[in-house]
């Protein structure tokens, strides 16, 4: 399943086929916002220290100007997300500029406020965030060069090909050089090298061509501009008071005035992957075994890692793919309904429709008409570069949220979208709030609401109900086998999604050098994920940058942390829909009782810290990998045993 990115974090707010062509080409103009009554507005001096002053400055002086920003931004960052030129580049420089004297402007005012002997917490923390510039913090010039290198990075990404033809051999020439050939010969990320990854033929020389290639064109293609892009969000996390960037990035999920530090926090996110260590290291020695019987020639040793090219997804994140041989009852039907969805003619717009009415059965909220109107579906074919990367955007006017998504027909973009009308639901139910509340509890928590629903859908018993899974079985052969297809998607994503930022908090603080950044990834591939690459690298190389989420400067502990806590919420939904049985049958489908439990964190949006919206839900103020693993406790214990028997131990 594509991990698909919330919102984007500009210095003010967050944000993140019939369609594209009723929208035409992007115009590439930012909307200014006139922020001068925010300046006017005078202060009574006498009130500066209650909490309750402070919110109603928020509610009335605040709020209006914010929203407007807002909107301007996010219609910035559309428009060049989805028709990628020079001029609707300049527009997000623009829109970043202003949106950096907004932030600078709010800052200062918030600074008048002395709210340090207020109880009101959640106030306090406010306001002290109000006053962080973040980028706003560095000089124009400054944060142009960040804007354009950011906007670079993403568009090297976007626009690379290759030379690659599926059904022909590798050439010496394309190893050499893979973009010496004719245009019509090249091939894109997505969906073409995507799918190829995902094939079972499992041609392992051609997969260690396209693994290398796209490093080449990509990743390897954005080294210089990273380093120049580490010094500078280094320097506007330090003039905004902290340390690095990477201790700013997990500032969203610490709270000083809650006792909840950033030491804390990293104690956390280390106790999780000791919880799930464990069941990964099975996974791993059980799919090992099953790659050294089909590829005997690749010499694999049965207690080494794996080279990433034979994992069937570029970055060895999601291992689905494989599920052809390595399906723990091969006997038994694949719980891949892709030709069974094609064999109905199951259309892209059909597919939002049916994320949208699994919605509405939970008494979940509809989605508004310019949904359907102004989102794009389908990769356009009128000749425009877009980033396909699937995302959910909030524009933060009265029901206009899109969803940009490059969409084809088939099980793995089902779920995805799922996941990003999860996005969709979560802007609906916070709609109300005022702007600085205006988010999820915290990123992972957005990332957790789609995937929560998903994993309802995902079910035999939901797709049997779908019409989509014929002579669907529950017994334990059939259960064990979602279950393992169910883990190459949940467990497999674990560890990486937890070294995206590992890394990345190493390389803002410093122990990870700039002369050391494709080794210092690769250090931690070998000792979380047990992947070593498909070929000898070097420090010409930048794996990392072959990523969407690095080039885009996206934060990426949100989703280790919506992996976790997203088996946290379905348990507690499950609960409340009074199913009765193992978790991972359940299927909260049309269960009213859900959707309120559900709709009842939704709705506080980022009003109160995420324990206590962790609470409203699960009735605990943690995260916790228990329900994880209680969802998969079966699958276990037939792993280990098989593992034994085929004298394979966990571990690389």
């Amino acid at each position: 399943m594509a991990r698909g990115c919330c919102w984007r974090n500009t210095s003010v707010v967050f944000f993140l086929g019939i369609v594209c062509l009723l929208l035409g080409p992007a115009k590439g103009k930012f909307t200014p916002v006139d922020i001068s009554p925010l300046e006017r507005y005078q202060l009574d001096e006498t009130k500066l220290t209650s909490a309750e002053y402070f919110r109603s400055w928020l509610t009335n002086v605040y709020n209006p100007i914010g929203q407007k920003m807002a909107q301007s931004a996010v219609q910035a960052s559309w428009d060049y997300n989805t028709n990628i030129t020079a001029v609707n580049e300049a527009a997000t420089i623009e829109s970043s500029q202003a949106s950096a004297n907004l932030t600078r402007l709010v800052a200062k005012i918030a600074a008048k406020f002395d709210l340090s002997q207020s109880r009101n917490t959640r106030m306090k923390t406010t306001q002290k965030k109000m006053k962080e510039l973040g980028d706003a913090s560095l000089d124009p010039a400054e944060l142009t060069e960040l804007v354009k290198i950011v906007n670079g990075m993403e568009s090297v990404y976007s626009t690379a090909k290759i030379c690659f033809d599926p059904n022909a051999h590798v050439n010496k020439a394309s190893l050499e050089n893979p973009t010496n050939c004719a245009e019509s010969k090249k091939l894109p990320f997505d969906p073409d090298l995507i799918n190829f990854m995902k094939n079972s033929t499992w041609d392992a020389k051609k997969r260690r061509y396209v693994w290398k290639a796209w490093r080449d064109v990509s990743g390897k293609k954005v080294r210089k501009d990273y380093i120049r892009y580490i010094q500078l969000k280094n320097k506007a996390a330090k003039l905004t008071g902290y340390n690095d960037n990477g201790q700013y990035w997990r500032s969203e999920y610490t709270d000083e005035n809650a006792g909840y530090t950033d030491s804390d926090f990293l104690k956390d996110l280390d106790d999780l992957w000791l919880q799930i260590k464990p069941l990964y290291g099975e996974m791993h020695a059980y799919v090992r075994r099953k790659l050294i019987n089909k590829l005997p020639h690749e010499h694999l040793s049965p207690t080494g890692p794996i080279p990433g090219h034979l994992i069937g997804d570029m970055f060895s994140q999601e291992w689905t793919s494989m599920l052809d041989f390595t399906q723990l009852f091969p006997a038994k039907p694949l719980l891949d309904v892709t030709d069974e969805m094609k064999r109905q003619n199951y259309t892209v717009d059909k597919m939002f429709h049916l994320s949208e009415q699994f919605q509405i059965e939970l008494g979940l909220k509809p989605m508004p008409e310019t949904f359907w109107e102004k989102s794009l579906f389908v990769k356009p074919k009128d000749g425009r570069e877009v980033v396909c990367h699937a995302s959910a955007w909030d524009f933060y006017r009265t029901g206009d949220v899109r969803i940009k998504m490059c969409t084809e027909v088939n099980m793995d973009d089902l779920i995805t979208i799922h996941h990003e009308m999860g996005h969709i639901q979560y802007f609906l139910q916070y709609a109300d709030q005022m702007m600085v509340f205006r988010g999820g509890a915290n990123s992972g928590f957005h990332e957790a609401v789609g995937d929560t629903l998903a994993l309802s859908v995902k079910t035999p018993k939901h797709l049997s109900w779908l019409g989509l899974l014929k002579n669907n079985k529950n017994d334990r052969e059939s259960d064990l086998n979602y279950m393992f297809s169910t883990a190459l998607d949940k467990i497999a994503f674990l560890p990486f999604a937890y070294i995206m930022d590992r890394y990345r908090y190493d390389v803002f603080s410093g122990k990870i050098g700039t002369n050391e950044l494709n080794s210092g990834w690769w250090n931690y591939a070998l000792e979380y994920q047990g992947i070593i690459p498909a070929v000898p690298r070097t420090e010409d190389d930048f794996d990392p940058g072959a990523k969407y989420h690095i080039d885009a400067d996206v934060e990426y502990m949100r989703y280790f942390i919506s992996f976790v806590i997203q088996f946290q919420f379905h348990k507690a939904l499950c609960d409340a829909s009074g199913h009765a049985g193992p978790l991972y049958q359940c299927d909260i489908n049309q269960s009213k009782k859900a959707g309120e439990l559900l709709s009842s964190m939704l709705s506080l949006g980022g009003s109160q810290p995420w324990p206590v919206a962790m609470e409203k839900i699960t009735g605990s103020r943690v995260m916790d990998a228990a329900p994880l693993l209680e969802f998969f406790q079966p699958m276990t214990d037939y792993l280990k045993a098989e593992n034994r028997k085929n004298g394979d131990v966990a571990g690389w």
